[in-house]
């Protein structure tokens, strides 16, 4: 009885808030989703730069004051 009782309060508080439910056969739940995410377009001054930085890190060159 206690389970009907909190099916029914929960329905008078969406009514009162007017959010409405999706059922489980809904068509949002059945049709895919495809999510696009646009990111920071890359120039050709940050390739080259970006190039530049891995050489960098893979040179075997050391910058001493003896030499």
């Amino acid at each position: 009885m206690s389970k009907e009782k909190n099916k029914e309060n929960k329905k008078e508080i969406l009514k009162k808030l007017n959010i409405k439910q999706a059922s489980s056969d809904c068509s949002v739940y059945k049709n895919p989703a495809t999510i696009i995410l646009r990111g920071k377009p890359i120039t050709a001054q940050s390739k080259k730069e970006s190039k530049f930085l891995d050489f960098l890190s893979r040179a075997p060159i050391s910058f001493d004051n003896d030499e």
